[in-house]
């Protein structure tokens, strides 16, 4: 009976770590992968006001048709963030976006990376709802945020790009 259990423990621990895996496998979203260069990127256009006060980072739209919803949910913008010609940061912004809207994405990342995410903190109050997978390599964010408006958005970043960008000097 332990041998059972033990197995049955052993299965459960490698299929929720496996899903994590997953992401750090897919090394990105969709055809955008981490580490990729601007150059080998199709449909981007560099923003003409730059956010970040690094010099190192540049972020592009993404203007391309061929990710029109994602989840059955309509995207309204795509951006991309690369530290020293290197993409790291991948940003979905689905515009409105309701608690069903928030649920039902919510219901597809846990089919496809596992239940095993945690919720934000929320030190400004803005983040009115949100989960946040995170691998060895890659984190993938879904909030439900409250600004201008109620929005939504999937932000997706390499761990070590990420964290050379925030401890490069500049």
């Amino acid at each position: 009976m332990n041998k059972i259990l033990f197995l049955l423990i052993f299965i459960c621990q490698t299929s929720i770590s496996q899903t994590l895996n997953d992401l750090d496998i897919k090394n990105g979203f969709r055809h955008f992968k981490f580490g990729s260069s601007p150059s080998l990127i199709k449909n981007i256009v560099k923003q003409e006001n730059q956010a970040s006060q690094n010099p190192n980072v540049v972020v592009y739209d993404y203007v391309g048709s061929d990710i029109d919803n994602i989840f059955n949910e309509k995207v309204e913008s795509i951006s991309l963030s690369f530290f020293k010609n290197k993409l790291f940061n991948i940003g979905v912004n689905f515009g409105d976006f309701e608690s069903s809207d928030f649920e039902r994405i919510l219901s597809a990342l846990e089919k496809t990376y596992g239940e095993k995410w945690v919720k934000p903190t929320n030190k400004d109050g803005k983040i009115l709802n949100g989960a946040i997978w995170a691998g060895k390599n890659v984190v993938l964010e879904l909030f439900k945020f409250d600004s201008l408006y109620i929005g939504g958005y999937i932000n997706v970043y390499d761990i070590k790009l990420t964290n050379a960008m925030f401890s490069s000097d500049f």
